[in-house]
């Protein structure tokens, strides 16, 4: 029991240490902060603007703001403002084209990290540009957007994969009783319902206190793209978003019908193929059998030319095929003489042959005897 007291007050007390840097670490996290090469801006002129101890891989936009940048966007001259993307160590720079904003100064160069809240400004001096005196606005002015919709029916060619045009239509309204600047307007499209793909958005104008305006924006949708897609963005402080959805149903009923035929062809093709049965391969004829046949052949002739005249060859011929055959009597005449005359040719007469001469009593007997 005595060896176990000491084991848990030293446990605890190496908890206890490794928990005791994390509250000064966190207060002691740098807050990010910006530099600029002069604090006397001309409109036109290009000033180099530094940063240090930003969220590494954050891309963030400098511009030049009127009213110490109350109202936010709406006092910045964001048609000029430069991006930049903070590197490793925490630090940018980016060379900014300074510029008139839409509110009266004292003018400040601020700078915006996206995304994020991070944000720092200093102050600055604006040729040509007199200072008022700032006006009692909520630091957060409020823009509503009153609707979205996206238009646009698919034509013959995006029914077969190609790029589809929707229009998407912003309605914006300043409920406040001040007039609201040249708020930009940021518009994307994405899928999986995040819009981070950005589209080219018109210049937007002056809001006027209680006014209403309408901007339409051209989105062009990837080729073959398919299901929904999301389509959203920003009006000054305000967040909008809206989908359509996107089906090239030429093109999927092509993919339909050329797979129905490619089963239907292979079950036609299976079918003829079980009804004719396997092929049977040609067997070739055994080595010698021209050979034997010509043997065979040059052995009749011969035994026809020994044999003497016509009829004598028809008789020994007769008698050849009737012993092969096993039938007894062989009655075609003509087939024989004709058989004869292929194998074996006429023999040439010899003086004193008196076959032409024969009596008709043999030539009986013979002709009988074929029969």
């Amino acid at each position: 029991m005595s060896r176990l007291v000491p084991t848990a007050a030293l446990t605890a007390t190496l908890l206890a240490g490794l928990a005791l840097p994390a509250t000064p670490a966190r207060a002691d996290t740098p807050r990010p902060s910006i530099g600029v090469g002069t604090t006397r801006l001309t409109p036109g002129r290009p000033v180099t603007v530094t940063g240090t101890d930003w969220p590494s891989g954050a891309t963030v936009q400098a511009e030049v703001c009127g009213a110490r940048a109350l109202r936010g966007s709406a006092d910045c001259d964001t048609l000029r403002a430069a991006v930049a993307l903070v590197a490793a160590d925490g630090t940018f720079r980016v060379a900014l084209v300074a510029g008139v904003p839409p509110s009266r100064c004292p003018c400040v160069i601020r700078v915006t990290a996206r995304p994020g809240t991070s944000g720092a400004q200093v102050d600055v001096d604006l040729d040509g540009q007199r200072e008022a005196t700032l006006p009692s606005l909520d630091p957060a002015p409020r823009v509503d957007v009153i609707r979205t919709h996206i238009s646009g029916s698919p034509g013959p060619a995006e029914l077969f994969g190609a790029s589809p045009h929707r229009t998407l239509t912003v309605t914006v309204r300043n409920p406040g009783t001040t007039a609201l600047g040249r708020a930009p307007l940021i518009v994307a499209w994405g899928t999986g319902g995040t819009a981070d793909i950005p589209v080219s958005a018109p210049l937007t104008t002056d809001l006027p206190a209680g006014a209403t305006r309408t901007y339409r924006v051209r989105v062009t949708l990837p080729v073959a793209a398919f299901g929904r897609y999301s389509v959203g963005g920003t009006y000054g402080p305000t967040k909008f978003s809206s989908a359509t959805d996107v089906y090239p149903w030429g093109l999927i009923t092509t993919a339909g019908l050329s797979a129905l035929l490619l089963v239907y062809a292979i079950g036609v093709a299976a079918r003829r193929r079980f009804r004719e049965g396997p092929a049977e391969a040609a067997v070739p004829p055994p080595d010698g059998v021209g050979t034997a046949i010509a043997v065979e052949l040059a052995g009749l002739r011969a035994c026809l030319a020994r044999a003497g005249s016509g009829d004598d060859r028809t008789i020994a011929l007769h008698t050849l095929l009737r012993h092969a055959s096993g039938k007894p009597e062989l009655t075609d005449r003509q087939g024989l003489d004709d058989l004869v005359r292929l194998l074996a040719p006429p023999l040439p007469s010899r003086p004193g042959d008196t076959t032409g001469a024969e009596s008709d009593e043999p030539r009986n007997f013979r002709s009988q005897e074929v029969r």
